[in-house]
Protein backbone atom coordinates (compact mmCIF):
# COMPACT_ATOMS: atom_id res chain seq x y z
CA UNK A 1 0.00 0.00 0.00
CA UNK A 2 1.62 3.21 -1.16
CA UNK A 3 -0.04 5.51 1.37
CA UNK A 4 -2.11 5.16 4.54
CA UNK A 5 -3.28 8.76 4.56
CA UNK A 6 -7.08 8.94 4.57
CA UNK A 7 -7.49 5.17 4.26
CA UNK A 8 -9.98 3.24 6.39
CA UNK A 9 -8.90 0.16 8.36
CA UNK A 10 -11.04 -2.42 10.15
CA UNK A 11 -9.32 -4.11 13.10
CA UNK A 12 -10.91 -7.00 15.00
CA UNK A 13 -9.96 -7.69 18.59
CA UNK A 14 -9.29 -3.96 18.81
CA UNK A 15 -10.25 -3.59 22.46
CA UNK A 16 -6.82 -4.53 23.81
CA UNK A 17 -3.38 -5.96 23.05
CA UNK A 18 -2.17 -6.31 19.49
CA UNK A 19 -5.45 -5.00 18.06
CA UNK A 20 -5.34 -1.80 20.09
CA UNK A 21 -1.70 -1.01 19.33
CA UNK A 22 -2.16 -1.86 15.64
CA UNK A 23 -5.08 0.58 15.48
CA UNK A 24 -2.90 3.26 17.08
CA UNK A 25 -0.04 2.71 14.62
CA UNK A 26 -2.38 2.79 11.65
CA UNK A 27 -3.91 6.02 12.96
CA UNK A 28 -0.44 7.51 13.37
CA UNK A 29 0.16 6.73 9.69
CA UNK A 30 -3.07 8.47 8.63
CA UNK A 31 -5.79 5.80 8.74
CA UNK A 32 -9.30 6.20 10.07
CA UNK A 33 -10.39 3.17 12.11
CA UNK A 34 -13.42 0.92 12.44
CA UNK A 35 -12.76 -0.90 15.72
CA UNK A 36 -14.36 -4.30 16.34
CA UNK A 37 -14.52 -6.22 19.62
CA UNK A 38 -16.86 -7.89 22.09
CA UNK A 39 -16.08 -5.46 24.92
CA UNK A 40 -17.50 -1.93 24.73
CA UNK A 41 -15.17 -0.53 27.40
CA UNK A 42 -12.06 -1.74 25.60
CA UNK A 43 -13.29 -0.31 22.32
CA UNK A 44 -14.00 3.06 23.91
CA UNK A 45 -10.43 3.32 25.20
CA UNK A 46 -8.94 2.32 21.84
CA UNK A 47 -11.16 4.87 20.08
CA UNK A 48 -9.86 7.56 22.43
CA UNK A 49 -6.26 6.63 21.60
CA UNK A 50 -6.98 6.68 17.85
CA UNK A 51 -8.70 10.05 18.05
CA UNK A 52 -5.61 11.45 19.80
CA UNK A 53 -3.97 11.15 16.36
CA UNK A 54 -6.72 13.34 14.91
CA UNK A 55 -8.23 10.37 13.10
CA UNK A 56 -11.85 9.24 13.04
CA UNK A 57 -12.69 6.11 15.07
CA UNK A 58 -15.95 4.17 15.12
CA UNK A 59 -16.70 1.27 17.45
CA UNK A 60 -18.58 -1.89 16.48
CA UNK A 61 -19.62 -4.58 18.96
CA UNK A 62 -19.32 -7.94 17.23
CA UNK A 63 -18.41 -11.57 17.86
CA UNK A 64 -16.25 -12.64 14.92
CA UNK A 65 -17.57 -16.19 15.35
CA UNK A 66 -21.08 -14.96 14.52
CA UNK A 67 -21.49 -15.28 10.75
CA UNK A 68 -24.68 -13.22 10.59
CA UNK A 69 -23.22 -10.37 12.62
CA UNK A 70 -20.03 -10.30 10.56
CA UNK A 71 -21.99 -10.35 7.30
CA UNK A 72 -23.80 -7.20 8.43
CA UNK A 73 -20.63 -5.40 9.51
CA UNK A 74 -19.39 -4.06 6.11
CA UNK A 75 -22.58 -2.07 5.52
CA UNK A 76 -22.41 -0.74 9.07
CA UNK A 77 -18.80 0.36 8.60
CA UNK A 78 -19.48 1.93 5.20
CA UNK A 79 -22.36 3.93 6.68
CA UNK A 80 -19.77 5.60 8.90
CA UNK A 81 -16.68 5.61 6.65
CA UNK A 82 -17.96 5.11 3.07
CA UNK A 83 -15.07 2.76 2.16
CA UNK A 84 -12.73 0.12 3.59
CA UNK A 85 -9.11 -0.36 2.48
CA UNK A 86 -7.54 -2.53 5.19
CA UNK A 87 -8.80 -5.51 7.19
CA UNK A 88 -6.81 -6.86 10.14
CA UNK A 89 -8.24 -10.15 11.41
CA UNK A 90 -6.62 -10.12 14.82
CA UNK A 91 -9.29 -11.40 17.25
CA UNK A 92 -8.32 -14.70 18.83
CA UNK A 93 -8.28 -16.91 21.93
CA UNK A 94 -5.85 -19.56 23.10
CA UNK A 95 -5.83 -22.89 24.90
CA UNK A 96 -3.00 -24.66 26.76
CA UNK A 97 -2.93 -28.25 27.98
CA UNK A 98 -2.80 -31.85 26.82
CA UNK A 99 -5.14 -32.62 23.94
CA UNK A 100 -6.62 -35.58 25.85
CA UNK A 101 -7.73 -33.18 28.58
CA UNK A 102 -9.27 -30.59 26.27
CA UNK A 103 -13.01 -30.05 26.54
CA UNK A 104 -14.79 -30.35 23.19
CA UNK A 105 -16.67 -27.17 24.01
CA UNK A 106 -13.38 -25.27 24.33
CA UNK A 107 -12.06 -26.80 21.13
CA UNK A 108 -15.13 -25.74 19.20
CA UNK A 109 -14.87 -22.22 20.61
CA UNK A 110 -11.25 -21.93 19.47
CA UNK A 111 -12.16 -23.06 15.97
CA UNK A 112 -15.15 -20.70 15.87
CA UNK A 113 -13.12 -17.64 16.88
CA UNK A 114 -9.66 -18.32 15.44
CA UNK A 115 -10.65 -19.96 12.15
CA UNK A 116 -14.22 -18.99 11.39
CA UNK A 117 -13.56 -15.49 12.70
CA UNK A 118 -10.90 -15.01 10.01
CA UNK A 119 -13.07 -16.61 7.34
CA UNK A 120 -16.07 -14.47 8.29
CA UNK A 121 -13.98 -11.30 8.19
CA UNK A 122 -12.49 -12.07 4.78
CA UNK A 123 -15.78 -13.25 3.30
CA UNK A 124 -17.66 -10.17 4.52
CA UNK A 125 -15.15 -7.49 3.56
CA UNK A 126 -13.54 -8.90 0.41
CA UNK A 127 -16.18 -7.52 -1.98
CA UNK A 128 -15.67 -4.04 -0.48
CA UNK A 129 -11.89 -4.30 -0.57
CA UNK A 130 -11.89 -5.36 -4.22
CA UNK A 131 -13.60 -2.11 -5.17
CA UNK A 132 -10.64 -0.03 -3.96
CA UNK A 133 -7.58 1.12 -5.92
CA UNK A 134 -5.45 -0.73 -3.35
CA UNK A 135 -6.40 -2.78 -0.31
CA UNK A 136 -4.92 -5.29 2.10
CA UNK A 137 -5.90 -8.14 4.43
CA UNK A 138 -3.79 -9.19 7.42
CA UNK A 139 -4.60 -12.46 9.17
CA UNK A 140 -2.88 -12.99 12.52
CA UNK A 141 -1.68 -16.56 13.05
CA UNK A 142 0.95 -17.58 15.65
CA UNK A 143 4.28 -19.32 15.92
CA UNK A 144 2.10 -22.36 16.71
CA UNK A 145 0.88 -22.07 13.13
CA UNK A 146 4.45 -22.64 11.90
CA UNK A 147 4.97 -25.84 13.90
CA UNK A 148 2.40 -27.75 15.94
CA UNK A 149 3.66 -27.22 19.47
CA UNK A 150 2.80 -29.88 22.09
CA UNK A 151 0.22 -28.92 24.71
CA UNK A 152 -1.29 -26.38 22.31
CA UNK A 153 -2.78 -28.90 19.85
CA UNK A 154 -6.12 -27.19 19.31
CA UNK A 155 -4.59 -23.72 19.20
CA UNK A 156 -2.01 -25.01 16.69
CA UNK A 157 -4.81 -26.55 14.65
CA UNK A 158 -6.54 -23.19 14.34
CA UNK A 159 -3.43 -21.12 13.67
CA UNK A 160 -2.12 -23.62 11.13
CA UNK A 161 -5.46 -23.29 9.36
CA UNK A 162 -5.07 -19.50 9.30
CA UNK A 163 -1.62 -19.88 7.74
CA UNK A 164 -2.81 -22.23 4.97
CA UNK A 165 -5.98 -20.22 4.31
CA UNK A 166 -4.04 -16.94 4.04
CA UNK A 167 -1.48 -18.40 1.64
CA UNK A 168 -4.24 -19.81 -0.57
CA UNK A 169 -6.19 -16.55 -0.52
CA UNK A 170 -3.10 -14.52 -1.42
CA UNK A 171 -2.61 -16.77 -4.45
CA UNK A 172 -6.23 -16.40 -5.52
CA UNK A 173 -6.01 -12.60 -5.28
CA UNK A 174 -2.78 -12.32 -7.25
CA UNK A 175 -3.25 -9.76 -9.99
CA UNK A 176 -5.98 -7.91 -8.08
CA UNK A 177 -5.64 -4.77 -5.98
CA UNK A 178 -5.94 -6.77 -2.72
CA UNK A 179 -2.85 -8.05 -0.94
CA UNK A 180 -2.84 -10.66 1.83
CA UNK A 181 -0.33 -11.09 4.66
CA UNK A 182 -0.19 -13.64 7.47
CA UNK A 183 1.59 -12.71 10.71
CA UNK A 184 3.19 -15.18 13.13
CA UNK A 185 3.76 -13.61 16.57
CA UNK A 186 5.75 -15.35 19.27
CA UNK A 187 5.05 -14.84 22.97
CA UNK A 188 4.33 -11.25 23.88
CA UNK A 189 2.66 -9.23 26.63
CA UNK A 190 -1.06 -9.24 25.82
CA UNK A 191 -4.21 -10.36 27.59
CA UNK A 192 -4.69 -13.52 25.50
CA UNK A 193 -2.78 -15.75 27.94
CA UNK A 194 -4.74 -14.34 30.89
CA UNK A 195 -7.91 -15.84 29.40
CA UNK A 196 -6.34 -19.10 28.17
CA UNK A 197 -8.56 -22.16 28.13
CA UNK A 198 -7.47 -25.75 28.55
CA UNK A 199 -6.19 -27.86 31.44
CA UNK A 200 -3.15 -25.63 31.95
CA UNK A 201 -4.92 -22.36 31.19
CA UNK A 202 -5.01 -21.11 34.78
CA UNK A 203 -1.29 -21.80 35.27
CA UNK A 204 -0.33 -20.01 32.07
CA UNK A 205 -2.57 -17.09 32.97
CA UNK A 206 -0.75 -16.76 36.29
CA UNK A 207 2.67 -16.83 34.61
CA UNK A 208 1.57 -14.25 32.02
CA UNK A 209 0.72 -11.82 34.82
CA UNK A 210 3.83 -12.54 36.92
CA UNK A 211 7.34 -11.08 36.93
CA UNK A 212 8.43 -13.20 33.95
CA UNK A 213 6.03 -11.23 31.74
CA UNK A 214 8.52 -8.33 31.65
CA UNK A 215 10.80 -10.53 29.54
CA UNK A 216 8.17 -10.77 26.82
CA UNK A 217 8.15 -8.15 24.04
CA UNK A 218 5.23 -5.69 24.04
CA UNK A 219 2.44 -5.92 21.46
CA UNK A 220 3.89 -2.90 19.69
CA UNK A 221 6.52 -5.24 18.18
CA UNK A 222 3.76 -7.17 16.43
CA UNK A 223 1.81 -4.05 15.47
CA UNK A 224 4.89 -2.56 13.83
CA UNK A 225 5.33 -5.66 11.68
CA UNK A 226 1.66 -5.72 10.75
CA UNK A 227 1.86 -2.17 9.42
CA UNK A 228 5.10 -2.98 7.59
CA UNK A 229 3.50 -6.05 5.99
CA UNK A 230 0.63 -3.91 4.70
CA UNK A 231 2.95 -1.21 3.42
CA UNK A 232 5.26 -3.63 1.58
CA UNK A 233 2.68 -6.28 0.63
CA UNK A 234 4.69 -8.94 2.44
CA UNK A 235 3.23 -12.45 2.29
CA UNK A 236 4.37 -13.32 5.83
CA UNK A 237 5.90 -11.76 8.93
CA UNK A 238 7.49 -13.81 11.74
CA UNK A 239 7.70 -11.69 14.88
CA UNK A 240 9.91 -12.33 17.90
CA UNK A 241 13.00 -14.43 18.65
CA UNK A 242 11.03 -17.49 19.75
CA UNK A 243 8.88 -17.37 16.61
CA UNK A 244 12.00 -17.13 14.44
CA UNK A 245 13.48 -20.20 16.19
CA UNK A 246 10.26 -22.15 15.60
CA UNK A 247 10.21 -21.01 11.96
CA UNK A 248 13.76 -22.27 11.48
CA UNK A 249 13.01 -25.55 13.27
CA UNK A 250 9.96 -26.13 11.08
CA UNK A 251 12.21 -25.93 8.02
CA UNK A 252 15.28 -27.79 9.32
CA UNK A 253 13.52 -30.49 11.33
CA UNK A 254 9.85 -30.50 10.32
CA UNK A 255 7.51 -32.47 12.54
CA UNK A 256 10.14 -33.26 15.19
CA UNK A 257 8.26 -32.08 18.25
CA UNK A 258 8.89 -34.96 20.68
CA UNK A 259 11.67 -33.18 22.55
CA UNK A 260 9.46 -30.11 23.00
CA UNK A 261 6.67 -32.43 24.14
CA UNK A 262 8.86 -34.02 26.82
CA UNK A 263 9.80 -30.60 28.16
CA UNK A 264 6.25 -29.24 28.21
CA UNK A 265 4.99 -32.49 29.80
CA UNK A 266 7.45 -32.07 32.67
CA UNK A 267 6.51 -28.43 33.11
CA UNK A 268 2.82 -29.29 33.26
CA UNK A 269 3.37 -32.21 35.64
CA UNK A 270 2.41 -34.99 33.20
Amino acid sequence: MQSFEGRVAVVTGAGSGIGRVTAQRLAARGCHLALVDLRAEGLAETARLVEAHDRRATTHLADVADAERMAALPDEVRERHDVVHVLVNNAGITSVGAFADEALEDMRMLVDVNVWGVVHGCRAFLPVLRQQDEAHIVNVSSMAGLMGLPHTATYALTKGAVKAFSEALRGELAGTTVGVSVVFPGTHRTGIAATARGADGARIAKVSQGPLSVLMPPPSFVARRIVKAIERDQPRAVVGPDARVIDLASRVAPGRTRLIGRVTSRLSGH
